[in-house]
């Protein structure tokens, strides 16, 4: 046997030698030094590399903790468990509830059309329309699903700028057959690290949502044309737009969810309260849409040309566009009581969110005794209602007045929801969670703070420009979850080391995780608009290494900024007084 087919055959079974290999080559750690720092290193190192190399699925390796850490007497398998049912989970699971259920009355859809059918058609602006309706959408929903529903509309109004035939399918009949044979649909459709059309980590959807987008990507493959560039800058637009608005909400995407856990397990229960989605959203938001903008015009100059914003466009073209969408619009029929119902069951929510405690005013939860209710609250609430609320009009006249009534089913069945919900990271949340308590608890923490204290003489601007352009670019070889996860605890620690207020460094760092732009394996909402075709990486590397610096500069200009008035980042005080940091 000649040492190629070695090669190859270690190539084929590599996962499962990762798997066995890891703790076996981290082995010395335990015996060097049997403590608990280093038997948390140890899990962690384990933990580090399944996650970055996904030699089994996230949501597989998320179960880790469970296992490891009480067999290394670091904690009991009780307080690692309950990690994963802490009330942010929570939190987040009701965001997703409520995603699932827009998704099955397909309101994301007409939402959609709505919106396009209000901007103008030219090529820029028909890209702004999309950055645009895409961040807004991920700010609720998925990066995934949001950008799988958005590529293929972009692709299509793509073709009818540039007069392709369309396949008279409607988007909706696609979603019906995708119901109909979703049993048949072989998960290995997404694109892999090995082959460039790997397995991505997905970010709040099943694998069963975005299937049918991956597998039709490479009968949309099209040879490169003189407007080869415009189909460019239209995938990656909606892209880079689903990870700038996943950050915009705490419940945007899971990284974000992450932080206010760390904090609980490093600083106690109080310190969650210091981030709460009033003041995450305050202050993400804005800096959310200011890169929005600066990634349009620098789209602009990248593929299309600052010219066009001023330049007059090609009215057939336009009129063409206008049409498509007015008729995908009307594709989807009237609005039903369904759709609204759905539509106010998220006003409902969003306004909840917001008043619970906005800090200017006195919230609503002051009106239950203790004022002990959180955002998972209401979002546990809503959840309720959308699996018992009807989804007919219980007070609509029958046609036949002796014919008895029939019950109606409710907005968002059992069921479905079953199917639909992204249980992978509830678990990536979960594990999170447990790898911050049990650095906290086995003094790891505190030992990489002290390894690393000399970083106390750098001043909490350069501390943290550092970080966030460190875990910008770990993060387009991890999904930002696991880097997230990895990272926090061990910041937060290091802050209080370095006299710094803890937000200073844990904020820009966990945005930092969503700046994921220049790989196809950086993020879901990358590897779905790669695959669909006319994209190379070295499109993405060139175009996204200069939105990663973009990206940074704006959040480290709003953090020192706004940031600083918002929290308090110049007194620590302000933190010692309401956390168990001494």
């Amino acid at each position: 046997m000649n040492f190629r087919k070695i090669l190859s055959i270690a190539w084929i079974y590599k996962d499962s030698l990762i798997i066995v290999m890891t703790p076996l080559l981290l082995l010395p750690l335990l015996l060097i030094n049997q403590s608990k720092v280093t038997s948390c290193a140890f899990g962690l190192c384990i933990m580090a590399v399944y996650w970055s190399t996904e030699a089994c699925p996230l949501a597989v390796t998320s179960l880790l903790p469970i296992i490891i850490f009480p067999m290394l007497g670091i904690a009991t398998a009780d307080n690692v468990s309950m990690m994963y049912t802490r009330q942010i989970n929570f939190l987040f699971m009701g965001g997703l509830i409520m995603a699932v259920a827009i998704q099955e009355w397909n309101l994301h859809r007409r939402i959609a059309f709505k919106v396009l059918m209000l901007i103008g058609s030219r090529p820029c602006w028909i890209i702004l329309g999309f950055m645009v309706l895409t961040s807004l959408l991920s700010m609720w929903i998925s990066n995934t699903a949001t950008t799988a529903m958005m590529v293929p509309i972009a692709s299509a109004v793509y073709d009818q700028m540039n007069d392709i035939k369309q396949v008279e399918k409607s988007t909706l009949d696609e979603e019906t057959t995708l119901k109909e044979e979703r049993d048949g649909i072989n998960d290995e459709a997404l694109p892999s690290k090995e082959t460039d059309k790997a397995e991505i980590p997905l970010d709040g959807v099943n694998v069963t949502n975005i299937s049918w987008t991956l597998m039709n990507c490479l009968s949309l493959q099209r040879e490169n044309g003189p407007n080869e560039k415009l189909r460019k800058a239209m995938l990656i637009s909606v892209a880079y737009s689903a990870n700038i608005g996943g950050f915009a909400t705490l419940i945007g995407t899971p990284s974000n969810l992450l932080l206010p856990g760390a904090l609980v397990s490093v600083y106690g229960e109080d310190a969650s309260e210091q981030v709460n989605f009033v003041s995450w959203m305050g202050f993400s938001l804005p800096i959310s849409a200011v890169c929005l903008f600066f990634t349009w015009i620098w789209l602009q100059v990248r593929f299309i040309g600052i010219r066009q914003l001023w330049q007059k466009g090609d009215k057939q073209k336009d009129n063409r566009v206008k049409t498509y969408i007015v008729n995908s619009y009307k594709k989807l029929g009237p609005i039903s009581f369904g759709e609204m119902a759905v539509l106010a069951h998220f006003v409902v929510l969003t306004v909840l969110w917001l008043t619970r405690d906005p800090k200017i005013i006195t919230g609503w939860k002051d009106i239950f005794p203790g004022g002990l209710v959180k955002d998972s609250t209401s979002a546990m609430l809503i959840s309720f209602s959308l699996l018992i609320f009807p989804s007919k009009n219980p007070f609509r006249k029958s046609e036949d007045p002796s014919e008895l009534p029939v019950a109606s089913p409710p907005l968002l069945e059992w069921k479905t929801l079953r199917e639909n919900f992204a249980w992978d990271v509830f678990f990536l949340i979960g594990a999170g969670l447990a790898l911050a308590r049990v650095c906290e608890e086995s003094g790891l923490s505190y030992w990489v703070g002290d390894a690393i204290s000399g970083l106390s003489e750098i001043s909490p601007v350069a501390f943290a420009l550092i970080i966030s352009i460190t875990l910008s670019f770990v993060t387009e070889f991890t999904s930002n979850v696991s880097t997230a996860s990895l990272f926090l605890p061990i910041l937060c620690r290091l802050a209080s080391h370095s006299g710094i207020h803890p937000l200073y460094i844990v904020i820009p760092a966990t945005i930092s995780c969503s700046f994921a732009f220049s790989l196809p394996v950086a993020t879901p909402p990358n590897a779905i608009a790669f695959s669909f075709g006319g994209l190379k990486v070295k499109d993405l590397i060139s175009t996204g290494l200069v939105l990663n610096f973009i990206c940074v500069l704006i959040l480290n200009g709003f953090l020192n900024t706004t940031g600083v008035a918002m929290f308090h980042l110049n007194d620590l005080s302000s933190f010692t007084n309401t956390t168990d940091l001494k």
